[in-house]
């Protein structure tokens, strides 16, 4: 059964006559009416009544009629939608990022994505680091949002897409927040707490490289496994740890953050994607997301 024969079937349905349905559908009458019979001798059933004054539809017809449209519509949206596949309107898409790019453009370039590409199923998974450039590598995520310059990207593509300042985030209860900057000597007081994962772990090494450059202890204080809890350790007047400046509105209550007297490696998220599963859709999004943040 073609798609032929259907729009065929259709279209003397609708008629009820054999001319009418070949001058609709711009052939000649003889090539429609041995269609129609190929159709009701695979289908093993008469679809038309025919006699020399009218066509008219079976039971059976009129059922297949039903039948016939839905299937046209089916195939009619399976085609459409195979075809913006193609081009990288459609399909599924799966996005993995690091908490970090929750306080950039990330959010809502992503959003504008999904808004300018509705029939493409976005998928997101707050992962570290690691765990995305495997994933990336193995296909099992088209594209990931990672810390730049922290692991090895081989084989990887990259792009940047955010950069940040540093700076201090210290219990908003303590004198300390009512300093407009902050000095290692000030830090120094409090304990530094920080993630066990292994961004945390270069920056804690980066931190005592330079306190130890002034004399000074680098306390560390809590060390956490789960991810965001840093913050609420710091609203609990627990310590103090680095944070990017710009996430001022994704911190909870309780916190101050403040300028530090020193500069440290900025924050840097990288767009990265495996241009050995390049298609169409990752290709679309990549050039959305560069588009969005040249503006």
């Amino acid at each position: 059964m073609r798609m032929r024969q259907l729009r065929y079937f259709i279209a003397v349905a609708e008629e009820l006559h054999f001319g009418k349905a070949a001058e609709r559908l711009h052939i000649q009458q003889p090539p429609l009416s041995r269609q129609i019979q190929n159709l009701e001798e695979e289908l093993e059933v008469l679809l038309f009544k025919r006699n020399n004054r009218k066509v008219e539809l079976t039971e059976e017809g009129k059922y297949f009629l039903q039948e016939a449209k839905e299937m046209l519509s089916i195939m009619d949206r399976s085609r459409t939608t195979l075809q913006a596949m193609g081009n990288g309107q459609a399909g599924k898409l799966k996005v993995s990022f690091i908490y970090l790019a929750l306080s950039s453009t990330f959010p809502q370039v992503v959003g504008d994505f999904i808004e300018n590409f509705p029939e493409v199923d976005v998928s997101l998974y707050d992962e570290n680091t690691y765990d995305q450039i495997n994933a990336v590598r193995e296909g099992t995520r088209h594209v990931g949002f990672v810390t730049m310059n922290l692991v090895d990207t081989k084989g990887l593509k990259c792009m940047m897409v955010h950069k940040t300042s540093t700076c201090a985030a210290i219990p908003a209860s303590h004198p300390l927040a009512k300093k407009n900057v902050l000095t290692l000597e000030d830090l120094s007081e409090l304990p530094y707490i920080c993630s066990t994962d292994s961004y945390c772990r270069m920056r804690v090494k980066e931190m005592q490289k330079i306190f130890n450059e002034r004399d000074l202890e680098l306390k560390i204080g809590m060390q956490y496994e789960r991810k965001h809890t840093g913050n609420v350790f710091v609203a609990a007047g627990l310590g103090w740890t680095v944070i990017n400046s710009d996430s001022a509105g994704t911190i909870p209550d309780g916190i101050a953050l403040k300028p530090l007297e020193i500069e440290l490696h900025p924050f840097e998220i990288g767009l990265i994607w495996n241009p050995e599963r390049i298609t169409p859709l990752v290709r679309n999004f990549i050039e959305f997301y560069k588009q969005r943040i040249e503006e």
